[in-house]
């Protein structure tokens, strides 16, 4: 079947708006140039729009979609005809997003996101009913619950399978969630400050006057009002304050339109976020597919008792703003609350409290080992000697020394360990600190490695990684060596998980 008919309009949309600047640029801005850039330019940019334009109509009529056998079929393609075969047991997420385009025609937008490689590896909806969307959803889910139970039924595909299918959609059963959080007013208001998301208002600003320059005429008389305002104190003050008060509300604005409509919900086998006020998104992981934990705590955010929960997996997220982490649970929980959330959302990861600290040791070998930031960055305050804020260029290099070995010495009092009968977990970090949790059949890979500096105080490096996209990489250092010939000892037990888990 074809993709919803108002996916042609979205991409208009989108097309309108990834090029807009480009046009105001041609069009307007330099309307009047001969210079050959523009005017060619102009020729050029018509050209794409009117190809772009066309290649989007003609691909309606050529994209279909199709599920059949518990799989999704894509085909695409307007010269080169191109069919994707996606299974519903390789879908790792479900992301649902609705944009403020959606929202006025009343639909919404649905990703189905894969572990697989290659360029066509999710499914992608622009545009799609919500009630379609959520049948879907519930297909595909029913579908994986009951995967084993069919391959023990039936080997055979069924004459009848298409009506089957039909059948199955009506009776897909509706899960009980259990609410687990609700961000309150006032974690909203540690949100706001915590995330600085005022200090947004800086780069919008200074976009803006970069846009609206142009069509300023007497640029003599706004720098004289910009003088006038120097040599004015009380101005300066009246301004800042209004800044302030400008950028705050802004952050402020920013933070409750982005996370005041949020919830944190779960059933059996899968984990459910929903977030967003004029952006609304939907995100759905299956428990199991879930390879590890990750809590990070910036600087800020241990200020505040805060820390964020993130979900590591091997799906591809296909959030093209970047704007929200659809893996993250929620970047500004309280801190006891991230604990219960990890012990109420998957049981199966133990939060150990009482966690192996590094030897005394650690702390002189991180104080020796040499910084390249700080050598490189010295040789080039040597050699261009500048005075920011009249002070000397070695000042500033004794400045970057001590943040560095600020940062070590933090990070040997951050890091601890433990290796349990089947998991692992750790912190480690220095300004930014953060907690790695993943059990021993999720790790693919596991290394050991020591430098001569690190033979020298018989400890040693480990390195764990887990399947992510991209890769998810932990390493932990300067641990005694006998902990780590120990834990790779116990990795090579792995097996055993794996073989448990295959029998289930």
């Amino acid at each position: 079947m074809r993709f919803h008919p108002l996916t042609i309009a979205f991409r208009i949309y989108q097309l309108v708006k990834s090029n807009l600047f480009i046009a105001i640029l041609l069009f307007v801005i330099n309307k009047g140039s001969e210079f050959w850039l523009w005017k060619y330019g102009r020729y050029v940019f018509l050209l794409y729009v009117l190809v772009r334009f066309v290649s989007i109509i003609t691909a309606w009529f050529v994209e279909k979609y199709e599920w059949k056998d518990r799989v999704f079929q894509i085909h695409k393609g307007i010269f080169v005809k191109q069919s994707s075969t996606i299974p519903f047991s390789k879908i790792q997420n479900v992301t649902r997003k609705t944009t403020v385009f959606h929202k006025i025609v009343g639909l919404t937008s649905l990703t189905f996101e894969t572990a697989m490689d290659g360029v066509e590896d999710a499914i992608h909806f622009e545009v799609i009913s919500k009630n379609n969307a959520q049948e879907l959803i519930d297909l595909v889910q029913a579908k994986q619950d009951n995967h084993v139970q069919k391959a023990m039924e039936s080997k055979h595909v069924s004459e009848t399978e298409i009506e089957e299918e039909e059948e199955e959609k009506k009776q897909i059963p509706v899960t009980n969630r259990t609410v687990h959080f609700t961000p309150r007013r006032k974690d909203l208001w540690k949100a706001s400050f915590t995330s600085l998301s005022f200090l947004a208002i800086i780069p919008i600003t200074a976009g803006l006057l970069d846009y609206v320059e142009p069509f300023i005429k007497d640029t003599n008389q706004f720098e004289g009002m910009f003088r006038l305002l120097l040599n004015s104190s009380w101005l300066i003050g009246i301004v800042i304050a209004f800044a302030v008060i400008v950028a705050v509300t802004f952050g402020i604005a920013r933070t409750f339109i982005r996370y005041g409509k949020y919830e944190i919900s779960s059933d059996d086998t899968h984990i459910y976020i929903d977030r967003g006020v004029l952006n609304e998104s939907y995100f759905v992981i299956e428990k199991k597919k879930i390879q590890g934990l990750e809590m990070e705590q910036s600087v800020l955010k241990r200020l505040f008792g805060l820390a964020e929960v993130k979900l590591i997996s091997s799906a591809k997220p296909n959030i093209e703003d970047g704007s929200l982490n659809v893996n993250s649970l929620y970047p500004f929980l309280p801190v006891e609350k991230a604990y219960q959330l990890i012990e109420e959302l998957l049981p199966i990861y133990q939060i150990n409290s009482r966690l192996e600290r590094l030897p005394r040791i650690a702390l002189w070998l991180k104080l020796l080992r040499p910084s390249w930031l700080w050598i490189l960055a010295t040789a080039a305050l040597f050699y261009f000697k500048p005075e920011f804020l009249h002070v000397t260029w070695w000042v500033w290099s004794l400045v970057l020394l001590g943040i560095i070995v600020l940062n070590r010495i933090l990070d040997y009092i951050h890091t601890r360990y433990v290796v349990t009968d089947d998991q692992v977990q750790w912190w480690h970090g220095g300004l930014n600190s953060r907690m790695f949790i993943t059990k021993r059949k999720n790790v693919v890979e596991m290394s050991y490695s020591q430098s001569r500096l690190q033979k020298s105080f018989n400890v040693a490096s480990v390195t764990t990684i887990n399947r992510s996209t991209p890769i998810h990489m932990e390493t932990i250092q300067d641990i005694p060596l006998d902990y780590a010939l120990g834990i790779r000892n116990w990795y090579f037990k792995r097996r055993e998980d794996v073989e448990f888990e295959n029998k289930k």
